[in-house]
């Protein structure tokens, strides 16, 4: 059984593109595990700045009263971190657009990784449901 070469070439062409599709997820799992890290340490830095920054507000700028400036501080490391969190993650979102943009990797990441990080890749698939 031998194959034609229109079959020869469709089988090649089938395997480029499996190939391709497998080197997309992987390139699209290597930059989510390397951008969850970094979400994962920049959060956890942004919740420090902010617990050191109202800790200087409230004990060396406004000099409360120890039991106001108990209270206020015990309110505070709550706020600093659930705003570390929000604050992280808006930060993520927008350096891993940055790097998408940056690096140009429209054509190396999967097209779910894309519209989910970038803004142009979204803007572009809704203008294509529009359609």
């Amino acid at each position: 059984m031998d194959m034609t070469e229109e079959e020869k070439a469709e089988r090649l062409e089938r395997q480029k593109k499996e190939l391709e599709q497998r080197t997309k997820q992987r390139n699209s799992r290597l930059f989510l595990l390397f951008g969850s890290i970094f979400e994962i340490v920049e959060t956890l830095g942004v919740i420090l700045l902010l617990f050191v920054l109202f800790s200087f507000l409230i004990f060396r700028v406004f000099k409360l009263p120890e039991a106001t400036a108990t209270t206020v501080f015990q309110f505070s490391t709550i706020v600093s971190f659930f705003g570390g969190l929000v604050v992280g993650f808006m930060i993520y979102k927008a350096v891993a657009n940055f790097v998408i943009e940056k690096f140009n990797m429209f054509d190396k990441l999967s097209n779910e990784v894309l519209g989910h990080y970038s803004k142009r890749i979204r803007a572009e698939q809704k203008e294509a449901l529009k359609k």
